[in-house]
């Protein structure tokens, strides 16, 4: 007997689709009175907005949702399709709703617009409409705008909300730890406790920062069988397994793992994004398979790459390999020997990147980021030619002592994303001027470059005093 197999999604059935998007939007409304509160009636309390905006961050939502909803509505009538029966079908809300829920509050609005565009025309219309998409087009659309726009949204104030702006001298907790390991002081304190970051008092996305309404928003859907369990658990427990054995070999305890767990986009994603119906596996190996490898991705990007976050590129590349997940959990289904390798894999790969991780961040080793260029001395001056990896690539830089205390510091070429931000504050004087330079705030929005300036003086000075 030869069995017929048949490629995913199976979300042809209208009836079926509707009733899980109902619970979808049933489970975001409360994210969305809390990014209210938290985004505009907070700033408002506080003196920082008028009346009028504390309804900014629904009029954010809103914007996004009728520009994808238009943007279909279009494309249906020019393709002279019955457009109210094929919207209804269509589902064209959603994109919109989770790009604004992903992108910083401060996005300028023609940002936002272009990343719904992108999000239903190249992630969704593309490949024949919903159900037949690749990719998750939410994703792809703020992937889209953060790679060509990023500047632009840090400049216009990024993730931090007024009252934020001027009470918390970081962009986000997760940017603080540009070297992959942090202290509690350093990664919670500046932003209160973990019950702030389990409540969602933090800086972050629209959307993504109430660890608490995400967990009820999860239990909600998996309850009523609307969403794919096995992938948000599979994940979330493998990055906290990864971050628990990298805090421990560190001497941290458990709040260590709980904090990458409650930052960033990482619950966000683990429950709303990778398990969307059309761009995940749908037989149960492959799910625990995606999950388990979404984790380790997600771990990768965070400690291995300039960029703190690594949930939207790790759903996205994990999106291309579903078709492959499927094959062998179809195959597992009548004998489960097929599907081990994958999970010794990622298990071999869980063990070994989180060693890496953790010995690789050893705090008593040199920096491997640091480059002595050229040492020359001039009268009673050293000068010392130096680079420092920064956030986008290597910052080269002058650095003049006198008499051991450093007197002057000139950058000679850098390719920061946020330079801008860093000559507006006058950091560079700022750095000069204080008695102890570790101590002088990170600019908003430049966190890793400011990190990266101090690293080179405190570099420096470690070489010259040796």
């Amino acid at each position: 007997m030869k069995f017929k197999t048949l490629t995913g999604p199976y979300l042809r059935e209208n009836q079926k689709a509707s009733v899980i998007m109902n619970h979808l939007m049933l489970a975001l409304i409360p994210i969305i009175i809390f990014t209210t509160y938290k985004n505009g009636y907070l700033p408002y309390r506080e003196g920082y907005y008028d009346f009028i905006m504390i309804f900014y961050p629904l009029f954010f939502i809103a914007i996004a949702a009728i520009t994808c909803v238009i943007t279909e509505t279009l494309f249906f009538w020019l393709r002279k399709e019955n457009v109210w029966e094929t919207l209804k079908k269509s589902h064209a809300i959603f994109p919109g709703l989770f790009v604004a829920l992903v992108l910083p509050i401060n996005t300028p609005i023609y940002i936002l617009i272009i990343g719904c565009l992108v999000a239903t025309i190249v992630g969704k219309l593309i490949f024949g409409g919903f159900g037949y998409n690749i990719f998750n087009p939410a994703l792809l659309g703020v992937l889209f705008v953060m790679s060509i726009y990023g500047a632009t949204i840090m400049d216009s104030g990024g993730y931090l909300n007024p009252y934020e702006a001027d009470t918390i001298s970081q962009a986000t907790p997760l940017s603080t730890e540009v070297e992959g390991i942090g202290g509690y002081s350093s990664l919670v304190e500046p932003y209160g406790q973990l019950s702030d970051f389990f409540i969602g008092t933090i800086p972050g996305t629209v959307g993504e920062t109430s660890a608490l309404l995400i967990i009820l928003a999860f239990f909600y859907l998996a309850i009523n069988r609307m969403i794919k369990w096995r992938i948000t658990t599979t994940y979330v427990a493998t990055v906290f397994i990864m971050t628990y054995l990298i805090g421990s070999l560190n001497d941290f305890g458990a709040w260590y793992p709980l904090f990458h767990i409650f930052s960033g986009g990482l619950l966000f994603g683990a429950v709303f994004m990778a398990t969307d119906p059309v761009t995940s596996p749908t037989t149960p190996v492959g799910q625990l398979l995606f999950g388990l490898f979404l984790g380790i991705l997600t771990v990768i990007l965070r400690f291995l790459s300039p960029y703190p976050e690594g949930v939207l590129t790790a759903i996205l590349t994990m999106n291309l390999l579903v078709f492959i997940l499927d094959k062998i959990g179809r195959r597992a289904r009548f004998n489960f020997a097929h599907s081990a390798f994958g999970f010794i894999i990622a298990w071999i790969l869980i063990v070994s990147v989180s060693l890496l991780v953790a010995s690789g961040f050893d705090r008593d080793s040199k920096d491997d980021d640091f480059v002595i260029n050229e040492i020359k001395e001039e009268d009673n001056q050293v000068i010392y030619n130096v680079s420092q990896r920064g956030f986008s690539g290597w910052i080269e830089a002058e650095v003049i002592l006198e008499n051991g205390a450093i007197v002057d510091f000139i950058i000679i070429a850098q390719t920061e994303s946020y330079w801008q931000r860093i000559e507006n504050a006058d950091y560079i004087t700022q750095l000069l001027e204080a008695d102890d330079f570790t101590e002088v705030d990170a600019v908003s929005s430049a966190t890793i470059t400011c990190d990266s300036l101090q690293a080179i003086l405190q570099n420096v000075q470690e070489d010259y005093h040796e």
